[in-house]
């Protein structure tokens, strides 16, 4: 079993019964930091399965140790284990940062914290996804293009029509990020709709600038144990980012197969431009939309 890393941050005086509870669940080793400062060097330095923390710190409170870990490693799920109530707690600032909350003032809470923890682990990959920075200027770019006014299918149908045949691959498809899924535009080889954010892999490869190549989605941690990417049927994958004028990834232009496989230097580049030509039909409709709606 893969070995899991777990930071816990509490006061002096707690951490060490915290981290005994958390290191019992199987094959999880349980990190101890006692502020928020010196969580932040953790997080930014260690690759984590999950963090549980304290409201109340030293140096100020545990949903600073959580806007550090939603920049740092976003999908990392997290505990808030506190003896703090709820309705005390101001999220309202900082969004949905806690996976889960715990009371300490339950019966035997520290002996349950190892169960929690278990549990937000084996279920992290459909408790939420990454988000870009800058998530809510990049839905107003999105917001722009209206898809109900733009003639896009028959070109994006006969653009993953030629991409799927050029890479020989069994399915390619257009799809746009939104809020909460991503609107499959055209799709060659699947009769895909719309994936919710958590089952498709393109809300981890719009986080990087480069394509991205899961050459074994199965034998991938960020993906191994997502039953949505598994239902699919698909074992291999790659993503192109389709970047509007503003600067923000609004989709992906990705071809994936039924087996394991690579993808060379120039097929990644060649994958770059066929996502490129895709956002330039998109932009050349909504320029021609906006046009008509000047002259008229």
């Amino acid at each position: 079993m893969t070995e899991r890393t777990v930071l816990c941050v509490d006061g002096e005086s707690e951490v060490d019964d915290v981290a005994t509870a958390v290191g019992e669940v199987e094959s999880v080793t349980a990190v101890t930091r006692t502020s928020a400062a010196d969580a932040a060097t953790v997080i930014e330095t260690t690759a984590l399965d999950c963090v549980v923390t304290e409201y109340g710190l030293a140096d100020g409170t545990g949903l600073d140790v959580l806007r550090t870990l939603r920049t740092e490693q976003p999908q990392t799920p997290c505990v808030l284990f506190t003896d703090v109530r709820p309705r005390e707690i101001d999220t309202a600032s900082v969004g949905n940062l806690v996976t889960e909350y715990l009371s300490k003032d339950l019966p035997n809470a520290t002996e349950r914290l190892g169960g929690v923890v278990a549990d937000v682990i084996s279920h992290s990959a459909q408790v939420g996804f990454p988000l870009p920075e800058g998530e809510g200027d990049r839905l107003e770019s999105l917001a722009r293009y209206d898809l109900a006014e733009l003639p896009v299918e028959a070109s994006f149908d006969r653009l993953t029509d030629l991409v799927a045949d050029h890479f020989e691959t069994p399915i390619a498809f257009v799809g746009l990020i939104e809020e909460d899924a991503e609107n499959i535009l055209s799709c060659h080889g699947a009769e895909w709709g719309r994936l919710t954010r958590e089952e498709t892999v393109c809300t981890h490869s719009m986080l990087q600038e480069d394509v991205l190549v899961v050459e074994d989605l199965q034998a991938d941690e960020r993906f191994a144990g997502n039953e949505g990417i598994q239902n699919l049927g698909v074992r291999s994958y790659a993503g192109a980012n389709m970047t509007a004028p503003e600067g923000h990834v609004i989709g992906q232009l990705c071809v994936l197969d039924h087996e394991p496989r690579t993808y060379s230097a120039d097929e990644r580049r060649r994958l770059q431009q066929f996502a490129e030509t895709a956002m330039e039909i998109l932009d050349l409709r909504q320029s021609l939309r906006e046009a008509r709606e000047l002259s008229a």
